[in-house]
């Protein structure tokens, strides 16, 4: 998994991630007591409070942040018995490591490879609710976070309610051209044993749709999700749809080719209730629309349905046709070195236009393969180690075979170049031998010019010149020696020339 995501990239996607992660069980009924946090000033522990159903299960997670960068190991202890009496929690995250003495979990983060990270992975944990968890039983989960002698706690509610189920399209497929308006609609189905009032449906667009209505129990805002309230009493075993297709315009710029996610996701009040709360979840202002009001219709009764979790969320896909398209290169580079020698190159992707590129989608945006006889000693921290399709490393970490190269939420504009540097150093090399860099963009127009190379020459007489580094070895720049030869050689003939010039001139004035 990516360690350091690029910011703007990130963002995109973080109000899928909040919201899809507190409502991975059944729509819950019931009140929640909010969550209360006792931080020192140098850390910053985030865990929403918890619904969970007899015999159903809920996730949640642990955010850590330490307000002054830190590259020790962080640790969290959290006492079990009082869960016992609900149910059992099992932990994931990457790089976490726990174990559990004594009713007790203990887990610990490893440090990270950048002196000045402050983020710390997340803790993903699960609770399994016993079939016989008492309803209206209360447990405070209490997270106690430790850093270099520094102490903080975060206090998690977890509440044992009635459990609904709501239920939805799993996928939806639609397309359209830049520019086009977009009819997005959705249905809802009660699959519990009892009638449930009041729902809420939200959508989290990506940011090349924006929403084109203004429904009065809608509330949206550029950058968060669409959020609309409906008082409906959803009776068992019927299916509701929405009166009006949700409206929304795609961006005029947006590039033919891509798929746009989406997601559009059913809650009980009382579970967005709990995201509301929740300072870290982005929300639209509380201000309503001033238009129609956007309503729920029953339809038939459906057949017998599956009542399985995770079944309130559709994911939306929207395939953007037309010829808006654009030509992603490849760039290599080219040096002549020595044994011993430092070589710094530059590679990266160019966008032959004549459509722009947003590089966050593209992850990674180049991979690139090391030649044979070549260590990276140093690379762009946008590079990650890379391999079968998995990062298996942190940015900027020297010593892998392959990497993949991320981009910070630029638009690559036709004709601009995204570009990273990195220092080999030579370990062997008896003859040419080669590495690639090679990019996938979607949509791209002509995949001959998706894979360029990392090209290195035993150098020749007078070859592999530079100033010694450090350890004696020479750093050269790729791409740069065989102008330089060329340039000198230009320099060279002008001279001779203008030499030759002159004597002709000088005996033809005579």
């Amino acid at each position: 998994m990516l360690r350091h995501h690029p910011r703007r990239w990130f963002a995109a996607f973080v109000v899928v991630g909040v919201f899809g992660g507190a409502a991975a069980t059944p729509a819950m009924a019931a009140g929640a007591v909010p969550s209360t946090a006792a931080t020192p000033g140098q850390l910053r522990i985030e865990s929403r409070d918890l619904l969970v159903a007899p015999g159903h299960s809920t996730s949640g997670q642990v955010r850590i942040e330490t307000l002054v960068p830190h590259a020790e190991p962080l640790h969290l202890d959290l006492e079990l018995s009082e869960l016992e009496k609900v149910g059992r929690l099992t932990t994931s995250g990457d790089g976490w490591s726990c174990a559990r003495p004594d009713k007790h979990l203990s887990c610990t983060a490893p440090k990270g490879t950048r002196a000045n990270s402050n983020v710390y992975p997340t803790l993903f944990f699960q609770i399994d609710a016993r079939s016989d968890a008492p309803l209206d039983t209360r447990v405070e989960l209490h997270f106690d976070v430790t850093l270099s002698g520094t102490h903080g706690t975060r206090t998690t509610t977890l509440t044992v309610v009635e459990g609904v189920d709501l239920q939805t399209a799993a996928k939806t497929e639609l397309s359209a051209e830049p520019g086009d308006l977009l009819d997005v609609t959705s249905t809802v189905r009660n699959a519990g044993p009892g009638p449930e009032r009041g729902v809420v449906l939200t959508m989290s667009p990506d940011w090349l749709l924006t929403y084109r209505d203004n429904f009065r129990n809608c509330r949206w805002q550029e950058g968060t999700p669409l959020v609309c309230h409906f008082d409906t009493e959803l009776e068992p075993g019927v299916t509701y749809r929405l009166s009006d297709p949700l409206p929304f315009r795609m961006n005029s710029i947006a590039r033919s080719g891509l798929v746009l996610t989406n997601r559009l996701q059913w809650w009980t009040a009382d579970d967005w209730a709990l995201v509301e709360k929740d300072p870290t979840a982005p929300k639209p202002p509380d201000t309503p629309g001033t238009g129609l009001e956007l309503r729920l219709v029953a339809q038939s009764s459906a057949a017998r349905t599956d009542t399985a979790v995770r079944n309130s969320w559709t994911d939306l896909r929207v395939s953007i046709t037309g010829d808006r398209t654009a030509d992603g290169t490849a760039l290599g580079d080219e040096a002549r070195a020595r044994v011993g020698d430092r070589v710094k190159m530059t590679i990266g992707f160019r966008n032959l236009g004549p459509t722009i590129v947003e590089s966050w989608r593209e992850s990674p945006l180049v991979h690139v393969e090391i030649p044979d006889g070549l260590t990276v000693v140093d690379i762009h921290w946008d590079c990650h180690p890379f391999s079968d399709g998995e990062w298996t490393g942190d940015g900027g970490e020297p010593g892998a075979r392959s990497y993949g190269c991320i981009a910070h939420g630029d638009l690559i504009r036709p004709g601009e170049t995204y570009a990273y540097e990195m220092t080999l150093r030579v370990d062997r090399l008896t003859r040419r031998t080669t590495g690639a860099v090679t990019t996938a963009l979607d949509g791209d127009t002509d995949p001959r010019n998706d894979r360029a190379e990392i090209v290195f020459l035993p150098a020749t007489d007078g070859g592999g010149a530079g100033e010694p580094d450090g350890d004696g070895s020479l750093p050269i720049t790729g791409n740069a020696t065989v102008p330089l030869v060329v340039l000198a050689g230009l320099l060279l003939a002008v001279g001779v020339g203008g030499y030759l010039l002159a004597r002709r001139r000088t005996r033809f004035v005579a």
